[in-house]
């Protein structure tokens, strides 16, 4: 049984370095990358997970934003690029592709490696043999094979399209872009007189891989305590969004019917909450979720009297003339800036509050407090804002943005035992092809 986090990592004076690497095998490959990169020992061995080892075997978004929220916090990600890179390299338009992969793939490493090749085997048996993990998006053959000869195999974590375990159970198509339309969130978006809004993020995927990463770290822990192997897992692309459509499960079935669309309002109409547009085109969002929060709105946009209106004194009351408190709204923010405006809601403590967008949330002193977007530089030269390392608190770091194809590779090899003529002899034979 391997050990892992047995202890906690510990920041090592320089003169140490050499030592402590020799000591722990597995920690090498990560600590070769670095010293590649001009990157100190110290920077790499950080976070609560700092010394598990993954294989990201994908060329799709949910397992690769699983495997960074792991890297993130400390665990090595080598990421096994088939010849002609990830495919994550080449998704989107162009303007994508530059920043995708300096984000997906941060503080990992690349390994490029053929797992077809017939002279393959030596090194993803080596690889299987040191990892913990290993994420995927396919069957994946080689590795698979490789695990199974291997005596103390990494945990097989799978992340597949919504059907593609039960074929003989879904006759619709099992391409991996519908996995949010199979949630059952995507029907619950957009105006009820309208079709269902997707999200221009692969926000499916993103849920299911946040969903595989933790359940993987659960079933880690629980194996350690036991004595035993971690046990496979896998995961339909729909299910973490899945998970979160609570309350409207139990509705549907009490209802006959599934709850409908409804914009912005509050679901069912239950409260006073929308989206509205202020006299300079801001867009503020309200909540009025209680009879005290509802009636400070209506005091503040028309007086005692639209406070006192017996149309609108109870909940029952406000959902039966929703359509006409909305339009008052409407009106009272169409007449004022947004900055007038928030500064009104917040003088009659009223809940409504700016939608911000990338460009905001970047320019907002309080998300900058929080390290919300970070500046990491790139390989190329210069540098790209991304996300911060979320959770806060637990020790990760963003170290690096993606790496070139095969950045690693050497390194990888090198921390497997592999020595530098039979690194450039895999090389010549096209094993490894960057």
């Amino acid at each position: 049984m391997r050990a892992w986090c047995a202890a906690p990592a510990t920041r090592i004076p320089n003169g140490a370095r050499r030592s402590r690497r020799a000591a722990v095998g597995r920690g090498s490959i990560q600590c070769e990358a670095a010293e590649a990169r001009g990157m100190t020992t110290d920077e790499t061995e950080a976070g609560p997970l700092a010394g598990l080892t993954v294989l990201e075997l994908s060329g799709s978004p949910g397992p690769a934003f699983g495997a960074a929220l792991l890297a993130d916090l400390g665990a090595r990600v080598i990421v096994c690029e088939p010849p002609g890179g990830s495919a994550l390299r080449r998704l989107g338009p162009e303007a994508v592709r530059r920043v995708w992969w300096p984000i997906a793939a941060r503080n990992k490493l690349s390994l490029a490696v053929d797992a077809t090749h017939p002279d393959a085997a030596p090194v993803l048996d080596r690889l299987v043999g040191v990892a913990r993990m290993m994420l995927r998006d396919d069957d994946a053959p080689p590795w698979r094979e490789a695990a199974a000869r291997a005596t103390n195999p990494p945990q097989d974590v799978h992340l597949f399209p919504t059907g593609a375990d039960r074929p003989e159970l879904w006759p619709w198509s099992t391409a991996p872009e519908l996995a949010g339309a199979a949630s059952g969130m995507m029907a619950l978006t957009g105006e009820n007189d309208g079709p269902p809004v997707l999200p221009e993020i692969p926000l499916a995927e993103h849920a299911t891989g946040m969903l595989a990463a933790a359940a993987a770290l659960f079933e880690q822990r629980a194996a350690v305590l036991e004595g035993r192997a971690a046990a496979p897992l896998g995961f339909a692309l729909h299910e973490g969004l899945m998970r979160m459509i609570e309350w409207q499960l139990p509705v549907a079935a009490a209802q006959g019917r599934a709850e409908l669309r409804c914009g912005n309002r509050f679901p069912m109409n239950a409260n006073i909450g929308n989206v509205f547009r202020t006299r300079d085109g801001g867009l503020l969002t309200v909540s009025a979720a209680t009879n005290a929060v509802a009636e400070r709105m209506l005091r503040m946009i028309g007086g005692e009297a639209l406070a006192a209106d017996p149309r609108f004194r109870t909940q029952a009351d406000r959902r039966a003339h929703m359509d006409e408190i909305e339009a008052r709204i409407a009106e009272w923010m169409g007449r004022h800036d947004t900055a007038e405006a928030l500064a009104l809601v917040q003088a009659n403590d009223v809940v409504v509050g700016p939608i911000l967008d990338a460009g905001e949330l970047m320019a907002d002193p309080h998300v900058a407090a929080r390290e919300g977007f970070v500046e990491v530089a790139l390989p190329e030269g210069g540098s790209l804002p991304m996300p911060g390392v979320m959770p806060h608190g637990l020790g990760g770091a963003v170290r690096n943005a993606g790496p070139a194809p095969g950045a690693d590779s050497d390194a990888v090899l090198g921390s497997l035992g592999f020595e530098p003529g039979e690194i450039a002899a895999l090389r010549r034979t096209g094993v490894i092809w960057a």
